[in-house]
């Protein structure tokens, strides 16, 4: 199941559980570093990471997204201008503990700056 996604522009890094697998991640590497624009493919099994650099300007996010998609290394919706250089937790709409962990950083964060705020003019 994919739980992350990171891009930017020719770097596209994914959080893959089932990369924890040695055998699983030595594929997606594999599969990764034989399409033809792909400069790097690199698979971390203790992190379940792959980590994909690319030549952007020959090679478009859309079809790399698309191969990995078909090799069941990606899912959902393509990364692009829209979600480049943020993170994207898969299922975090879902996941009430990730939503409540969430939110309360925010509170905690507003509260402290409006607590700075109102000491600096006072």
């Amino acid at each position: 199941m994919l739980e992350y996604v990171h891009f930017v522009p020719g770097r596209l890094r994914l959080k893959i559980s089932e990369l924890r697998n040695q055998r699983r991640a030595a594929e997606a590497e594999a599969f990764a570093a034989g399409i033809a624009a792909v400069k790097s493919a690199v698979a971390n099994p203790l992190t379940g990471s792959l980590t994909i650099k690319f030549e952007n300007g020959k090679f478009a996010i859309e079809d790399l997204w698309d191969r990995l998609c078909a090799k069941g290394y990606a899912s959902g919706p393509c990364p692009g201008a829209a979600t480049m250089g943020t993170i994207s937790i898969h299922n975090l709409r879902g996941d009430r503990v990730g939503q409540a962990v969430l939110t309360g950083l925010l509170e905690a964060l507003l509260q402290h700056s409006a607590q700075v705020l109102v000491r600096s003019l006072l």
